[in-house]
């Protein structure tokens, strides 16, 4: 388990509790960050648990990314402790474009990342898993998923883990032309 924050190793907490963060600082500012998150995506039903980059329920169960009876509410996945963080599954208008590898070591974006991030300027961007590379949320119609030179576009039948480390706060991009090009 990582903290949910930060990524760091957790450990066991007494009684066999294992925490979702490794320290106070890292739960406040966890906090302040999901209210950040765009409302659309927390009033909808989509959220999933992860395990190791697989969708699972709220109890630990398998999810899929096809299937709305695993998905549950914001609240229900945020306040479970199955996996090891939050997705979101795409669909029902909400997409995501993913960039890979993007970030330097100080967390700035390649030259390709931010012209994209150009073209999207009020959009709602976190860090991935990985902590190199960036997920842009937005909206687009249900459409097969399209690679672009470093960048993956995903509008239906994907989940997405939701780090809540955010890169930029903003709403959901339009994203449909990521789709046509």
């Amino acid at each position: 388990m990582r903290c949910e924050e930060c990524s760091e190793p957790l450990a066991v907490a007494g009684r066999g509790r294992i925490p979702r963060f490794c320290s106070t600082r890292c739960r406040v500012v966890a906090h302040r960050r999901r209210a950040q998150l765009p409302a659309e995506l927390l009033a909808a039903a989509r959220w999933v648990r992860h395990d190791a980059k697989r969708p699972i329920t709220s109890s630990g169960a398998p999810a899929s990314s096809t299937d709305p009876a695993t998905w549950t509410d914001h609240r229900t996945a945020a306040r479970s402790r199955a996996g090891d963080g939050l997705g979101f599954v795409l669909g029902g208008g909400f997409a995501c474009l993913d960039l890979d590898h993007c970030l330097d070591e100080r967390g700035r974006p390649n030259a390709y990342a931010a012209a994209v991030l150009g073209r999207l300027p009020d959009a709602y961007v976190e860090v991935s898993p990985s902590g190199d590379g960036l997920h842009v949320w937005g909206r687009a119609p249900e459409l097969p998923g399209r690679r672009h030179r470093e960048l993956e576009a995903y509008s239906v039948g994907r989940f997405i883990t939701v780090t809540r480390r955010v890169h930029r706060p903003g709403g959901l991009a339009d994203l449909e032309a990521w789709f046509l090009d």
